[in-house]
C-alpha cells in the first residue's frame, strides 16, 4: 500500500453526514529542568552510539592494518635476506672460479700449506734477527713470558697473586 499525500483541504463528506472531528493533542506542561535533562540524555545517548560506531569502524580497520604492517616488515626482512644470500652466492661463485684455476691452487698451496715445487728448495729461517721489518712490526716483541705479563696485569688491577 502506497501512502498518499496529506490532504490540504477538508475532506469531502457525503451530504448529511457530519465530518468527524479530530481531538487536539494534549499539551503536557513539563518542568523546564526536566526538558533540558531529557535533551542532554538524548544528546549523550546519540554521542554514545556515535562513539560506539566509530570504535567499531576503527577496530574493523585496525586489525587488517596491523597485519598489513607486520607483513610489510616480514617482506622487508626477507628482501634483506635475499640480498645477503645473493652476495654470498656471488662470492662463492668467484671462489669456485678461482679453484678451477691451477695457478691459484698452486699459489694457495705454497702460502697456506708451505708446499714446494719440484726442483726448488725450501728454506726455513731460524735466526730472528734476519726476519724482515714487515713481519717484526706485525708481531710485538715480549720482554718476558706471557704468563708473567698476565700476573703483572692482575696485580696492577688490585688482585694480588703470589709469584711462584
Amino acid at each position: 500500500m502506497v501512502p498518499s499525500k496529506p490532504r490540504r483541504s477538508a475532506p469531502k463528506s457525503a451530504p448529511g453526514k457530519a465530518t468527524p472531528r479530530r481531538r487536539p493533542k494534549p499539551v503536557i506542561e513539563a518542568d523546564a529542568g526536566m526538558d533540558a535533562e531529557a535533551r542532554s540524555r538524548r544528546i549523550s545517548l546519540r554521542t554514545g552510539i556515535f562513539l560506539l560506531v566509530i570504535a567499531a569502524v576503527l577496530l574493523a580497520f585496525l586489525s587488517p592494518l596491523n597485519s598489513a604492517l607486520k607483513q610489510a616488515q616480514q617482506i622487508a626482512a626477507l628482501n634483506d635476506e635475499i640480498e645477503t644470500t645473493k652476495a654470498e652466492v656471488k662470492s662463492l661463485e668467484e671462489k669456485n672460479e678461482n679453484l678451477r684455476d691451477p695457478d691459484y691452487i698452486k699459489r694457495k698451496a705454497r702460502e697456506d700449506q708451505y708446499y714446494v715445487e719440484k726442483g726448488k728448495n725450501a728454506v726455513i729461517v731460524t735466526n730472528q734477527e734476519a726476519v724482515d721489518d714487515e713481519t717484526e712490526s706485525a708481531r710485538p716483541v715480549r720482554k718476558q713470558a706471557w704468563y708473567l705479563e698476565l700476573l703483572e696485569s692482575i696485580q696492577e688491577t688490585g688482585n694480588t697473586v703470589e709469584k711462584s
